[in-house]
């Protein structure tokens, strides 16, 4: 589980064609790279991936043919990606978010976004196969 607030953001670097390779910035790494085990879980870009490799600067996830299809994760430009990175909640946290359980079952677009004087309210199009389990507020 995560909370959806975002610790750091990182570099994907497309290593293969299941793995992946995130570094972190030197000053940040620690509040990702801090405690973590080969095993873990962390949230790519909201995406629940395992670490398989604790590099000094980062660290290497499996990525499945099915994740790649349904996430935006594959999709790099020139082999490198900006994405935002959370470690997985620990039990007696501050939760300070919201319960994320970083599994993706597809993408969506974004349609719209309105600007009001304190939100800012979106609107998404999903798969029609999506849309009795999508959220209507969150």
């Amino acid at each position: 589980m995560f909370t959806g607030l975002i610790q750091t953001v990182g570099t994907l670097h497309a290593i293969g064609v299941e793995h992946l390779q995130i570094n972190c910035p030197e000053q940040t790494a620690g509040l990702i790279l801090e405690g973590l085990a080969i095993g873990d879980s962390v949230a790519v870009d909201g995406v629940c991936l395992t670490v398989t490799e604790i590099l000094s600067s980062g660290f290497v996830a499996v990525v499945s043919p099915e994740t790649q299809i349904r996430t935006t994760l594959s999709q790099t430009e020139g082999g490198t990606k900006q994405v935002n990175l959370e470690t997985s909640l620990k039990v007696g946290s501050k939760l300070g978010g919201h319960f994320v359980t970083g599994h993706v079952d597809g993408v969506g677009r974004v349609m719209a976004i309105e600007t009001e004087p304190d939100a800012w309210t979106f609107t998404f199009r999903s798969a029609p196969y999506r849309r009795s389990i999508d959220c209507d507020k969150g």
